[in-house]
C-alpha cells in the first residue's frame, strides 16, 4: 500500500508541474503578444495657399475680336429670345487674349486697356481660391465642347465668381446695397439664371464659337459649382495607416518586414505625392509591394510600401520604428491686383503646392530565426514545450505503472 501511494504522490507531482508548465506557456505567450503590435498615429491640419505670384504688376487688357476692331464679348441669351441676356467682356494680363484674368466687383465699369496694376492683398476667400482653382485657366474644364471651350469656361468662371461674392454678402449682411462691387440687379440675376445659348462676339457674330445647350447653364454648371465653393475647405488631411498582419521575416532570413503601409491625402483629387524619413532602428529601408528599395522621396500618390529592418538590428528588446511622412497637394494661390481706387479690381491666380505632415510608428521585437512570423513562432514554441510535457507526463506514468 505504502509503495501504491507514493506511486500516486509521483503521479500527481509530474501532473501539477505539467499544469504549473502549462500556466507558463500562457503567461509567456500573453506577453509575447504583448510586446508585439503597432501604434498609429496620424495628423491633420489647415493649409492655405502660399504668397508666391508670377510678379508685382500686371498689366490689364481687354479682349478683342480677333480682327482687333472691337471688344470681345461672351454673352449669354435665353434660348433664341436675346430680350434676356448677358454679357460678359473678357479680359487678359497678354495682348492677343492670352493669359486670362478676372474681375471680382461686378458693379464696377471703370476698366481701361493698358492700364498696370499693382498686386495687392492675398486672396484669403477659400471660396474664391476654389472658383478660380476649378476653371480652365488651372487646367480644369468645367463643361467639354471642344476647341471653342475657352470662352463657354470664362463665361461660367467669371459668372460664378460674380454669383458667389454676391450670394457672400447678402449671406453675411441680409442685403446688397446698389451701391457695393458685388451688387447684381434682380434683372441680371433673372438672365443669369435663364440663360441656355453662349455666343462669342457682340456686334460680329462668330457663328464657331455659338453654342446652344438647351438647358439652363446656371441650373447645370454654375449652381453646383458656387455651392462647392461655399462649402470648400483649406483643411488638407494626410493618413498614414497599417494594414493588419504580423511582422515577418523575408525568405532570405535578412530582413524583418512590417505590415503594408498606406499612406491617404484627402481631398484625393489634390493630392500628388509624398516624402517619407525612417528613423529609430539602423538600417531600416523602405520597399515597394514587389519587394523593390524606394528612396523615400516623391513617391507617387496611392503608392503603398513596407519598411524593412536588417535581422541583426532586431533584438528581443522592443524597438520602434518611426515613419514620418510629408504628402504634397495641389494648390493654388492669389493676389488681388488694383489700380487705384475707381478702377476694377481683379484677381490673377498661379498653381502652387502646399505640404501636409503625418506619421506613425512599428514596433519590432527580435525572435528565434525560424523563418516564420512572430506569432508563429511563439506557438510553435509552446506547442513543442507542451508536448514535451505531455511526454514527461507519460513516461512516469508507465514507470509508476511497471513498479506495481
Amino acid at each position: 500500500m505504502k509503495e501504491k501511494s507514493q506511486g500516486r504522490k509521483s503521479r500527481r507531482s509530474v501532473v501539477d508541474f505539467s499544469v504549473a508548465l502549462s500556466f507558463v506557456i500562457a503567461i509567456f505567450s500573453m506577453f509575447s503578444l504583448a510586446t508585439f503590435g503597432v501604434v498609429a498615429n496620424q495628423k491633420t491640419g489647415i493649409s492655405y495657399a502660399a504668397p508666391t505670384t508670377t510678379g508685382d504688376t500686371l498689366t490689364f487688357y481687354k479682349g478683342t475680336q480677333s480682327d482687333g476692331s472691337s471688344q470681345l464679348f461672351v454673352t449669354g441669351y435665353k434660348g433664341d429670345d436675346r430680350s434676356v441676356n448677358f454679357a460678359v467682356p473678357m479680359y487678359y494680363s497678354s495682348t492677343g487674349n492670352v493669359n486670362p484674368i478676372f474681375c471680382i466687383e461686378h458693379n464696377n465699369d471703370n476698366v481701361e486697356t493698358g492700364t498696370t496694376y499693382n498686386k495687392g492683398q492675398i486672396i484669403s476667400d477659400y471660396g474664391l481660391l476654389y472658383l478660380l482653382s476649378n476653371s480652365y485657366v488651372n487646367g480644369k474644364k468645367i463643361v467639354n465642347i471642344g476647341s471653342t471651350n475657352d470662352y463657354v469656361e470664362g463665361w461660367i468662371t467669371q459668372v460664378a465668381i460674380w454669383v458667389y461674392l454676391y450670394d457672400q454678402e447678402k449671406a453675411a449682411k441680409g442685403s446688397v446695397a446698389s451701391t457695393s462691387p458685388n451688387y447684381i440687379s434682380d434683372e441680371d440675376l433673372a438672365a443669369i439664371k435663364a440663360v441656355t445659348m453662349i455666343e462669342v462676339g457682340y456686334d460680329a457674330m462668330i457663328d464657331t464659337y455659338d453654342k446652344n445647350f438647351g438647358e439652363s447653364i446656371y441650373t447645370k454648371y454654375i449652381e453646383p459649382l458656387v455651392s462647392a465653393a461655399k462649402n470648400a475647405s483649406s483643411t488638407k488631411k494626410l493618413t498614414v495607416s497599417k494594414g493588419s498582419g504580423d511582422i515577418t521575416k523575408t525568405s532570405d532570413g535578412k530582413y524583418y518586414q512590417s505590415p503594408i503601409i498606406t499612406v491617404t491625402g484627402l481631398p484625393e483629387a489634390d493630392f500628388e505625392s509624398y516624402d517619407v524619413s525612417l528613423s529609430g532602428i539602423e538600417g531600416a529601408f523602405l520597399v515597394d509591394e514587389s519587394g523593390n528599395q524606394l528612396s523615400g522621396s516623391g513617391i507617387a500618390a496611392g503608392k503603398k510600401f513596407y519598411v524593412r529592418v536588417p535581422a541583426d538590428k532586431v533584438t528581443t528588446k522592443v524597438q520602434v520604428v518611426n515613419i514620418n511622412v510629408s504628402g504634397v497637394f495641389d494648390s493654388l494661390t492669389g493676389h488681388i491686383y488694383t489700380a487705384g481706387a475707381d478702377y476694377q479690381k481683379i484677381v490673377s491666380v498661379t498653381g502652387t503646392t502646399v505640404r501636409e505632415d503625418a506619421g506613425t510608428e512599428v514596433e519590432f521585437v527580435g525572435s528565434p530565426d525560424t523563418g516564420m512570423n512572430m506569432t508563429q513562432t511563439i506557438y510553435f514554441i509552446g506547442l513543442v514545450v507542451l508536448l514535451c510535457g505531455v511526454g514527461i507526463v507519460y513516461a512516469n506514468t508507465k514507470t509508476a505503472e511497471n513498479k506495481q
